[in-house]
């Protein structure tokens, strides 16, 4: 594992870094993080075009999923009680997670999963007319407004039902991650879920609970 190493890293990740390599929890194989920084290097270019000049948006600390594992990092995040964007990659594979004092509030995998208009129609909560009609309002619309408030606004969907289809996305997003074995991650402090209200307050342990129960259930079936 490593961390971001600059003067702003808060004491609490350079002391967790001290730790663990005294402690000998992690082997560091340099070959092995060969891959990693390629891969994470073009997606956190991304993300930091976007923070250049703020620098408290700087990357507070990163590493492999290899040798944290997935569950480490969220368990330190929850117990940590960190706020902020974990940024995820196992290519193709790239995932978005938001916490606010460790909780879990919204999350998102950017490739292969459902988006909220088809899972409201395989829930029959909306028709494909419906979708279609509001999909061309929200194209048309220039300020950008989300498909789920085009809904309600039409009378297509209550927001209950909306809310609880954008909590499960949220939950979909965790369990697939939960399966990643390798790859990279990286952690940006004090970033808020940007332009969605908090969807989800869930603490990790339950989290992290149920997606096991949810592993052990696919595997029987």
């Amino acid at each position: 594992m490593f961390l971001a190493n600059n003067d702003d890293c808060p004491f609490i990740y350079r002391a967790l870094r001290y730790n663990m390599y005294r402690q000998g929890q992690f082997e560091i194989n340099k070959a092995s993080y060969k891959d990693d920084a390629t891969m994470i290097k073009a997606a956190l270019n991304r993300q930091m075009r976007k923070l250049i000049g703020k620098k408290e948006n700087s990357v507070d600390f990163q590493g492999s999923i290899e040798a944290i594992t997935i569950e480490g990092i969220f368990q330190l995040l929850y117990y940590a009680s960190l706020s902020g964007k974990l940024l995820l990659l196992n290519p193709p594979k790239e995932a978005t997670f938001y916490f606010k004092e460790g909780k879990l509030t919204w999350g998102t995998l950017h490739k292969r999963q459902k988006q909220i208009g088809q899972r409201l129609i395989e829930s029959s909560n909306i028709t494909e007319a419906q979708l279609e009609e509001c999909l061309k309002i929200q194209i048309t619309n220039k300020q950008k407004v989300k498909l789920g408030k085009i809904l309600m606004e039409k009378g297509f969907l209550h927001s209950n039902i909306l809310h609880d289809s954008l909590k499960d996305q949220v939950k979909d997003a965790f369990f697939d991650a939960l399966n990643w074995k390798k790859g990279t991650f990286a952690f940006f402090s004090d970033l808020s879920t940007p332009g969605e209200e908090i969807i989800l307050n869930e603490r990790i342990d339950h989290l992290l609970l149920e997606g096991i129960i949810q592993i052990d259930r696919n595997l029987k079936n």
